[in-house]
């Protein structure tokens, strides 16, 4: 049943990027909050306080090649990083368990915040020119700017 969801957003990836497996793409947001007047103990407000300064939710977001939002996971203050946020969510088991059915030709593409696995595709760091990894890179920020337009698309709707 799953995979035949994936098919149509696998096909269009590599139909238009020729990218195999692409399941979705992934990145955080910061959504800002008001902090609250009420210190509270477990939940206290400098955790709030992201890497710029403001207080924040890190909101994870996967889509799929249409802008269309296929995972929302918002549990985190601002001060965690995406990679901490993925080890936590739902996502994760469900790619590592698609993997070890031997549904291996799936993966999902995040930028450099995340650590490379057999199902998340990352980019290469700072690849000599015209190398095969610099070619990759191209084909995956051409990729991975869908998740930068639906966050962009999605904030702009809420201001």
């Amino acid at each position: 049943m799953i995979l035949r969801i994936l098919a149509p957003i696998v096909a269009w990836f590599y139909n238009k990027y020729s990218f195999p497996g692409i399941i979705g793409v992934i990145d955080c947001t910061h959504i800002a909050i008001v902090p609250t007047k009420s210190e509270d103990n477990l939940y206290p407000e400098h955790i709030y306080v992201n890497r710029k300064g403001y207080h924040s939710i890190n909101t994870q977001l996967i889509c799929d090649s249409n802008l269309q939002i296929l995972n929302v996971f918002v549990k985190f203050p601002g001060s965690a990083n995406d990679a901490c946020v993925l080890n936590s969510s739902s996502v994760k088991p469900f790619v590592m368990n698609l993997h070890e059915r031997g549904h291996s030709s799936y993966f999902l593409l995040g930028d450099s915040g995340y650590a490379l696995r057999p199902w998340l595709m990352t980019p290469y760091l700072d690849p000599a020119p015209r190398s095969p990894e610099a070619l990759y890179n191209d084909s995956f920020c051409s990729i991975r700017s869908i998740i930068e337009r639906c966050i962009g698309v999605l904030k702009m709707r809420f201001r």
